[in-house]
């Protein structure tokens, strides 16, 4: 059982970052123009999605998960993790506005998270990582 599932992950501390430092910016730039300030808010207001997907663009993290019999293999651009299925207790799948939550919650460790995204991405494994973890030997919750 060797099973590759390719997810549009994001950095979360780059997106969170990027996207505040772009909407203080538009804020910032848009309190020097001599306007009236309903003008200067309707026009940030509209600057929010630009910021959004250049916040999204710049966090992108592209992810491989690998499920092999005893492990969970997760690949990054620049790191892998494995994780033994022994030492894992369950993964939950949160369902967010933008993607989705990975929790993998250990049975001596503190868990750790990880930001499916799905704002200006194609499609990814999403959904055949759900029904593959529904049949490996971890539990696993949607939610």
């Amino acid at each position: 059982m060797h099973q590759t599932f390719s997810l549009h992950t994001l950095h979360r501390g780059k997106y969170m970052l990027c996207f505040f430092a772009l909407l203080f910016a538009a804020g910032g730039i848009s309190s020097l123009v001599p306007a009236p300030e309903i003008v200067k808010i309707i026009t940030v207001l509209f600057f929010i999605p630009i910021i959004l997907y250049c916040a999204v663009k710049f966090s992108q993290s592209p992810s491989q998960w690998i499920l092999e019999e005893d492990k969970l293999t997760l690949s990054f651009k620049n790191k892998s993790i494995t994780y033994l299925y022994a030492d894992i207790d369950h993964i939950r799948s949160l369902t967010r506005s933008g993607g989705n939550l990975y929790v993998i919650y250990f049975k001596k460790k503190s868990p750790r998270r990880y930001w499916r995204n799905k704002l200006f991405q194609k499609d990814d494994d999403h959904q055949l990582l759900h029904e593959a973890l529904l049949e490996s030997p971890v539990e696993f919750y949607k939610f």
